[in-house]
Parts: C-alpha cells; structure tokens; sequence
C-alpha cells in the first residue's frame, strides 16, 4: 500500500512557517542594526565626514608638534611631517576605497574589514585589540586633557584664587561626556564634532599666529638639546612617535563612512573622500604652521606645548585652553562611539540583551565612568601612551590598510601599487605563514614517496628533530640552564624594591605557577596520538589554527629568544671586563672588546648541529649556575648581617616605590622566563606509545626546578636579608671580597652564559633554516649552515656592542612577550584544547593564571619604562 504523502498543504504550510520564521528573524536582525550607533543612520553628507575627520584627527597634540621638531631638527622634522600626512591620506584613500568593495555590501567597522581580508577570528584578533587600545586610550587622554585645560584655564582667570585639584577639573569634564554620551550615533553628535573641529582651527591658529607676533627669540637655537648620544636618540624617537601618531584618525574612518548615503549610481566613497581630501587640507593648515613656525620661533628651547611658551597675553592663552576643552569633548565622544557600538552589539547580538535606553543608559554611564576613574589614577597617562599607543597606532594607520589591501584588491606584482603598499607594510608577512603554506601541501595524498622521503632528509637535518636519542638528565640541565640566568644575582636587588612579604609571596608563586604551565606543555608535546609538538608554534598552532597560532606565537618567542641572546652577549662581555678589572685594575679595555672576544667563542659552538651536540656545554653551564649562586648566597652568609641594614622600601617618593616595585617584580617574574624551549628540548627525548616521552621530561623538569629552587631561593632570601635595601643590583658587587672568589664567580657567569645562549639560539637556527630549506628551497647543506649561523652570532654581536644597555630595555620590551609564553599561553592552550568543565579545578587554575599573567604583562612593562627613563642619563652606546 506504501507510505501515505501528505497533502501539498502541508508543505505549503510548513514553507510558509519557515518564511515567516525568516522574515521575522530579519525584521528583529534590521530593528537591532538601526538601534547600534554605527548603522542607525545613513543621511548624512560629504562635509559632516570633513569636520568629523578633522575632530578624529586634530588633537591637543597639535600644540607639541614646535617641541617634536626639536627633537628631530629641521630636515629630519620637515620630512616626517609631510610623509607621514602623505602616507596617512593615502592609507585613509585606500580604507574609503575598500569600504564597499564587495557588491551590495559595507564594511561599516574596521573589524569587518578586517575580517573580510584575514578570516571571522584572525581578523577579530589582529583589529579589534589595537582599535580598542587606541580609542579607549584616546578618550583617557581626553579626559585627563581636558581636565588639564580647565585648570589652566582656571589658574590663568584666577591666578590668585585657591589651588584646585587637578582631579577635581577631570571630574568636572566628564561630567560633560556623562551627558553627552547619550546621544545615539554619530549623526546626533554632528554638532558636538562641528564645534571641535572648529575649535581645532582656531586654537592651532592663535598658536602659530601669537609665535608669529611674538617673534624669533634672541637666544634661540635649533640644535639638539640632549647633551648626550642616548639621550639624543631617545629624544628624536620621540619626536618621531609624536608626529607620526600625530595622523592616528584611521580608527573611525569606516564607522563616519557608515554614516554617508549610498546607492550603486552614487556610492559613498565619493562624498567621503572629498570630506577627506577637505579634512586633510584643514589638518595641513592646523600641523604644518604651528610646527614650523614654533620651532622657528623658539627653537630647541620651546615647551612640550607650545602655549607655555607663548605665556602672554594671558586672556588669549585662557581662550585658546577654552578652545582645546571644546575640542576634546567633540574627540571624545567620536572616539566613543565605535567603543558603544562594540559593547553594545556584543550584549544585544552574542548575550541577547534587549535593546532599550536602559541598556545604552548602563553601558555608556560605565565606559566614561571607566574612563574618567583611570585620567584620575593616571594623569601621566599621556606619557605612557606615547609608548603602549605605539603598539597600535602605527598597525592601524599607517601599515594594516595596506596589508588589507595587498590581499583584498591583490595588485600585480612589481605594479607601482604593489611597490607602494609594501613600502609602507615593510615586509611584515612572517615567513612561517608561507611555510605553514607549504607545510599544508605536504600531505601524503598528494605527493609521492620521494618527496616524503626528501621531507624526512630535511626533518633529519633541522637542529630541532635531526637527534632523538637524549635522556631525562638532559632535559634536566637543559631546562637548569635555560631557566637560570646571571639575572639572579640580582635577586635580592629585587626583593629591596618588593619587601620581605610580597617579595616571598612573588618569589615563591612564580616557581609554582610557571611549574604548572611547564607541566602542561610537557604533557601538551604528544596529545595528538601519532604526532609530536616539536615546536611551540607548532603547539599554537594545533590550539588556535594554522595562521592565529603563528601570529601569537611566533613573534612573541623570537623576541625572548634573540633578545635573552643579546643580554647573554653584553653579559658574558661585561663578566669578562669585571675579571679583567679585577685582575688587572690599572689597564682599562672597552666593553666592546671583551663582547668581541665571548663572541668569538659562539661563532665556534653556533656550528654544533642540534640539541644533543650542545649537551657538554649545557651540562657545563647549569654547573656553573649552581655554582656562581652557591657562591653568592655563602659569601652573604659568611660576610654576615651589615651593621646599618635596614628592609624598608630604599624610594624616598610614593611614585618612586611604586614604580621600583613594578620593575622588581618583573625582575623576579622573568626570572622564571624559560618556556619558550622546553618543547624543543623535549623534541630531544625518545618516544614510543608504551613510553612516551613525557615522563622522561617530567623528571627532568622536577630535577630542574628543584635545582632552580636551590640557586633563586638562597641567593634572594639570604643576599636581602643580610645587606637589606643597601644591596646593589648585582649581589658579588656588595660582596666585593675576597677578589678571587668574585673572579671565579664571575668566570662561572661567563660559561654559563655561553652554554645558555647556545640553548636559546638553537630554536631560532631551526626557524631560519626551517624556512631557507622548506620554502625557499636551498639544500640543506654545511655551507647554508655555517652563512646562517654566523650572520645570526655577527647580528646579535652588532646589537649587544651598540646597546651594552640592552638588559635595560628587555626589562621593558619582554614583558610583552616573556609573562605570555610562560605564565598564561600555556594555560590559554590548555583551555582551548582540553575544553575543562567551567569552574572545575583545571577550569579555575587557568584562569587564574591567565589573570596573573596579564596583570604581570600590563604592569611590569611600566617599571621597566620607569627604569629606562631613569637611566637613560647613563646609557652609552658603543661603550
């Protein structure tokens, strides 16, 4: 008889219901984009995206440009300024261009744009952080900015009435912004940003025209002010940041293109370009004459702004604050606005949030509530932007257009548009992303035996897989010698500026939290029955995708691993010239020689193939480490407890303790700092499924810290205790005597050192080689080692003979790299990859690292700026 069908009814009754179903997820899709700040409106003409492009990118920096220009002179000044307008219209051209670029479609965000070019989630990762730190920043700076102007304004009118607070005038103009910020989207604040843009105008005009009125000064000069070589190049890159950074309106180009009407016939990037193009002749006007005309007038001797020098007539100088506080609030609200609409389409679109005035009401008091409490904790906030900004405003203004645009619109090679946009991008393709490519077509469905059988050769070759024959002990001195530096001398240095407490407390969570995370890569090697992570990008990549993985990891190890390099080079130069002086203490040598003379031992041992050819001088280093802090903390012991010690914090400032101990605590969170080789060692160790090498290196790994243990915890705990905060940054120089103890210390740092920087090299050979054999097909051969090798050795030699300050840099510049690839990457990975139940044990472990680890990224970095801008007086290069 056979099924019986049902009639056609039903199925017109179930189309039916499907298209209604659609139509209804349509309409509720349509009624939340035209609720969202950035797609609710799109009436407006070219000239509202002229004065909103002059409000985004004339800021109150304007007035530091006269300073800039004498940190850089008049021809490298004069140049940076107009190139950099010259590229930053041209990115912004290429970024209106793009907006429609897909029919039918508009790239409303730079996210989306972003995601169009990379992929859903690269394309999040790589835009959405550096759009946020620059306009979150950017409404920071405002807020504190506009604060600043309104006391200025208040002590020029009223220069005998009482001193206020600064914190009370930044209360004062967020007060402003709490109102503001309920204006829906950027059609609403039209106004708001006309005002700003004119006030921009007009406070860049009184500053040129009253320099201009006020004349070339009797004195002035226009050579550099920096009496020192350091302190001339610090400045000049300066200078540098402040004009480039000064075009950083990139950010919300796409969200005011939004705003402008477009139909097939008459699409949006002519209205919005001709905005640009009138926007960019006002910026001219506002830049180039307050710069030149500043500089020419004052010279080297003009004020960071440059109303401070023009001092009078003081209504004008009144006025012109007034003007700036205007302006602020007009750039605040248009750098707020893609932020709301971020927050808002997050809690309305993935949370389901109904979106009412409430919500907006909520959201939106928060933020500049947010914003207004960190211009008041920081009002130096400025300062730090200038560098923490630079991490994301170059990429988004100046070069992640024009990779966006190689991809998307893909010019012909060698055209001039490909010439220009990589100019500008500078080679920033990694070249693991090609030899990911090439990675990706070896599988054996498509090629045949001989090439997998070439691809073993090349395996057998690379320093990393060529040996897997090492034992458990090796794993242990290895991991001893990547993990122990000379840094620990200077432990109890670090336990001065942290305090009995927190120091112990520090010390004692690093070794157990960067215990755990090394626990969870060793077990992470071999997860995938079959294969083994050999490399930690390799690792990364399994956990965030072939491309994600590369972008994070990568990176982030190279700057450990060449960086530790260079530090190992100017230290073991610097451990030979101590010996010297003190055994010869009548001939002085330069630095430079004796960094010439350790490297000349590594253009010898850089030519040991792999891992396993590096095991005796491994061995001999982790001895040594041993060793030179067994000396150290005996020596404490024996010298005994000083006779005026004292465990107070040495600072005589709040701002100077605080930033002492965020510089100590890096000091003894890196100290920690040797994941970025632990796969690659246990890449050494054989494996079978019966056997797997995970346990071989978990015992190395124990043995390891145990031993860690014994060097950091004495040498720290004892060293502090028995000079207190009169201990110097490196414990053999409080201990000064007997001299052939310190020079047998410092001759055991010596070899450590050699055996440490070959460890860390040898990942980086393998990266290099990697990509010269696998993708750019050169035969694996001596000769292409022996070029490799020794260029790496010449480089990381040039770098440490140039800046024999370079340990005081790393403090700052690997923070951002050394806290994530060893307190929370692992832990990242591991919740990627295992998925643990939320709020079990793993679950919370993690993420507890994770937060310690970003709290560790975001602090330390700031006391090793700290520490630069501190010694900078005493950095010499070439010394």
């Amino acid at each position: 008889m056979g099924t019986q069908q049902p009639p056609p009814s039903v199925y017109n009754g179930d189309n039916m219901n499907n298209n209604n179903t659609l139509d209804e997820k349509s309409a509720k899709q349509k009624a939340i984009d035209d609720w969202l700040p950035i797609n609710s409106s799109r009436s407006r003409k070219w000239w509202f995206s002229a004065f909103h492009n002059v409000t985004a990118m004339v800021g109150a920096g304007v007035l530091s440009l006269p300073y800039a220009l004498s940190e850089l002179g008049w021809g490298p000044g004069v140049f940076i300024l107009v190139f950099s307008w010259i590229i930053t219209l041209y990115t912004l051209w290429q970024m209106v261009e793009m907006h429609e670029i897909v029919p039918g479609k508009r790239f409303d965000r730079y996210h989306e744009l972003g995601q169009y070019a990379f992929g859903e989630k690269l394309g999040l990762y790589i835009v959405v952080p550096q759009q946020l730190i620059v306009e979150v920043s950017l409404c920071i700076v405002y807020m504190v900015t506009g604060g600043q102007s309104l006391k200025k304004f208040h002590d020029t009118v009223c220069s005998s009435c009482k001193s206020i607070k600064l914190t009370y005038f930044i209360m004062i103009f967020a007060s402003v912004e709490f109102v503001l910020s309920h204006l829906p989207n950027f059609d609403s604040i039209s106004g708001v940003s006309l005002a700003a843009a004119v006030m921009s105008v007009s406070y860049s005009t009184i500053a040129w025209s009253a320099s201009l009125a006020k004349g070339v000064q009797e004195d002035v000069q226009y050579g550099y002010k920096a009496t020192t070589t350091p302190g001339t190049v610090f400045g000049f890159l300066s200078g540098l940041g402040d004009v480039a950074f000064a075009y950083s309106g990139h950010n919300v180009v796409l969200e005011i293109q939004a705003t402008i009407q477009s139909t097939p016939e008459r699409p949006s990037k002519g209205p919005m370009w001709k905005g640009v193009v009138v926007a960019y002749i006002i910026i001219a006007l506002c830049y180039f004459p307050v710069a030149l005309i500043g500089y020419w007038m004052f010279g080297n001797s003009v004020k960071d702004n440059i109303l401070i020098s023009l001092e009078k007539p003081a209504w004008l100088i009144a006025m012109a604050n007034m003007f700036v506080v205007v302006h602020v609030i007009g750039s605040y609200q248009v750098y707020a606005m893609p932020v709301f609409d971020m927050m808002e389409t997050l809690l309305v679109k993935k949370l389901d949030f109904n979106p009412s005035r409430t919500l907006r009401f909520i959201v939106r008091n928060t933020y500049v509530a947010f914003t207004m409490f960190i211009g008041i904790t920081f009002p130096f906030f400025g300062g730090l932007l200038g560098f923490f900004g630079g991490l994301a405003y170059a990429p988004t203004t100046y070069y992640l257009p024009c990779v966006i645009w190689l991809i998307v619109m893909k010019p012909r090679r060698y055209s001039l548009s490909w010439w220009i946009n990589w100019g500008l991008t500078m080679g920033t393709e990694s070249p693991h992303k090609k030899l990911e490519d090439n990675n990706n077509t070896l599988t054996p469905s498509t090629v045949d035996e001989d090439i997998l059988k070439k691809q073993k050769e090349i395996d057998d070759w690379l320093p990393i897989t060529s040996s897997r024959n090492a034992k458990w002990w090796y794993a242990a001195f290895h991991n001893v010698t990547a993990m122990v530096g000379a840094g620990v001398l200077s432990l109890p240095y670090a336990m001065s500026h942290l305090g009995w407490g927190p120091g112990v407390v520090i010390l004692i969570l690093s070794w157990l939290i960067t215990l755990y995370t090394l626990w969870q890569m060793v077990e992470m090697h071999e997860m995938v029955p079959g294969k083994r992570f050999d490399r930690y990008h390799e690792l990364g990549q399994h956990a965030f995708g072939e491309k994600l993985g590369l972008y994070i990891v990568v990176p982030q190890q190279l700057i450990c691993e060449v960086g530790v390099d260079i530090v190992y080079m100017v230290t073991g130069g610097k451990s030979l010239e101590k010996i010297h002086s003190l055994v010869a203490p009548h001939k002085h040598i330069k630095t430079s020689y004796f960094i010439m003379i350790f490297a000349s031992v590594h253009f010898i041992l850089a030519h040991l193939p792999n891992f396993n050819s590096i095991s005796g001088v491994s061995l001999a280093a982790a001895v040594m480490s041993l060793t030179y802090s067994t000396i150290a903390w005996t020596a404490s012991v024996h010298k005994g407890v000083q006779s005026d010690v004292e465990y107070g914090y040495k600072a005589s400032t709040a701002t100077g303790t605080v930033f002492n101990f965020l510089t100590a605590l890096g000091d003894v969170a890196f100290a920690y700092a040797g994941h970025n080789v632990v796969l690659e060692i246990q890449a050494t160790i054989p494996s079978t499924p019966e056997k797997p090498s995970k346990g071989p290196m978990w015992r190395g790994v124990v043995i390891a810290y145990i031993v860690v243990a014994l060097c950091y915890f004495p040498v720290a705990l004892i060293g502090y205790y028995m000079f207190g905060n009169n201990v110097e940054d490196n414990i053999l120089i409080s201990l000064e005597k007997p001299t052939w103890l310190i020079v047998a210390a410092n001759m055991f740092v010596v070899i450590h050192v050699i055996g440490s920087y070959q460890l860390y090299a040898m990942p980086v050979f393998d990266m290099i080689e990697t990509v010269l054999v696998k993708k750019m097909h050169f035969r694996p051969t001596r000769t292409l080692r022996f070029i490799v090798r020794n260029f790496y050795v010449a480089a990381t030699m040039f770098v440490a003979i140039t800046f024999p300050f370079f340990g005081g840099l790393l403090g700052f510049f690997g923070g951002f790299a050394f806290a994530p690839t060893t307190y929370f990457l692992p832990c990242i990975m591991w919740l990627a990859i295992y998925k643990p139940k939320k709020f079990s044990l793993s679950w919370c472990t993690n993420w507890i690292c994770i937060i310690l680890g970003l709290l560790l990224m975001t602090l330390s970095p700031i006391g090793g700026l700290w520490n630069i801008i501190i010694n900078a007086k005493d950095y010499h290069f070439y010394s």
